[in-house]
């Protein structure tokens, strides 16, 4: 940590002037005072002279010492309540500043620039507890829903598998089809909760190994477009996508790439109601980026300073989500991981833009 040589050279020349001043004044007050009461020239002068610069230099240290030190004083006890988890600073500024305005009283302008830097580190700590309170209890929230996530299918495959081994029902050839197939569904996302739990797990670890290969970006985007397309939960939903060129070539994670792309995409279908139009554009230049337009109901200020935290499985009012609340977060390690970066703007009942930039490797 570097000293403020700043605050150490203002004290010092503080001292300084007053010391100067004082012995001035000091030496020439009390000779006269002196020449006053004892006109006569002898020890008793002297001694008198000596005695009175001896409570002149004691009062000015009791003085100045307690100007200089009550700030400290306030300083100590503030750090003292950081220290104890109180962000806030004592007596809330009322010793601080003068009545009128926002100016430092004469005591505590000396050590301004450690007032301020005390005040940011309150700030930012408080800001930080916050936070942290904040995330634990989306966390416990979200401990709950991927408990209940998971009972659900569950309870589902021990219904329907023990109806078809029960021994009172004589199941038809489609009923049972259709009971395995239920089955299935729920066993697919049983594993889709799983996947992303494991994947959580390993980005709190930063192991993301990429195995970068040449591909068509553009053909990836399309096929991702068309697998979402083709799911049932995208049923309704008006997905587009075009290109400016029809071949980009580049290097990337085709596996990793693909679930975070996966994930945006189906994020719009699941946050938005049915008849929602999804457009998908690729741009070239001066970077690789690809961009996700929908006109949904959009989503709030707070909601996109959150929608990429772990944890977070914000929806609509009137939308169920099944979701990890996982996906998101993903998504961007994903695409950080190749060196990208993505942005997010939307508004109220007219839709959401997101925007996936990546490096271009020529």
């Amino acid at each position: 940590m570097k000293p403020n040589y700043r605050l150490i050279i203002r004290l010092a020349v503080h001292i300084l002037i007053s010391l100067v001043l004082l012995c001035l004044i000091a030496s020439a007050g009390l000779v006269a005072l002196t020449e006053w009461i004892l006109p006569e020239e002898g020890e008793a002068q002297d001694l008198a002279v000596l005695i009175g610069l001896f409570v002149v230099f004691a009062s000015f240290v009791a003085v100045y010492g307690w100007f200089i030190g009550k700030p400290l004083l306030y300083i100590m006890g503030w750090m003292s309540r950081l220290a104890t988890g109180i962000y806030a600073d004592p007596d809330n500024h009322r010793k601080l500043y003068a009545r009128k305005g926002k100016k430092l009283k004469r005591p505590y302008r000396l050590y301004e620039e450690m007032i301020v830097q005390l005040q940011m580190l309150s700030d930012a700590l408080e800001t930080s507890q916050k936070e942290r309170r904040r995330l634990n209890e989306m966390k416990k929230e979200w401990i709950a829903g991927i408990s209940h996530d998971l009972k659900t299918p569950l309870t589902y495959i021990k219904g329907y598998s023990s109806m078809l081994l029960s021994p009172q029902h004589d199941w038809t050839t489609e009923e049972k089809t259709a009971f395995l197939t239920e089955i299935q569904l729920k066993a697919n996302h049983m594993q889709d909760l799983i996947r992303d739990l494991n994947i959580s797990f390993r980005l709190d670890e930063q192991q993301i190994p990429l195995q970068l290969e040449r591909h068509d970006l553009v053909e990836l985007v399309r096929r991702i477009v068309v697998d979402v397309a083709n799911d049932p939960r995208a049923a309704g939903y008006n997905l587009s996508f075009d290109a400016e060129t029809s071949h980009i070539e580049t290097l990337l994670d085709v596996k990793l790439l693909q679930r975070a792309l996966h994930n945006l995409l189906l994020n719009a279908i699941l946050h938005n109601p049915s008849g929602t139009n999804v457009h998908i554009h690729i741009t070239q230049s001066p970077h690789l980026q690809i961009v996700m337009t929908d006109d949904g109901v959009g989503i709030d200020e707070e909601a996109i300073e959150r929608l990429f935290h772990k944890y977070y499985r914000g929806t609509a009012t009137d939308i169920l989500s099944e979701g990890t609340g996982l996906g998101m977060a993903i998504a961007k390690q994903f695409i950080l991981a190749h060196g990208g970066n993505i942005h997010v703007t939307s508004r109220i009942n007219e839709g959401t833009a997101i925007a996936v930039i990546l490096p271009q490797h020529v």
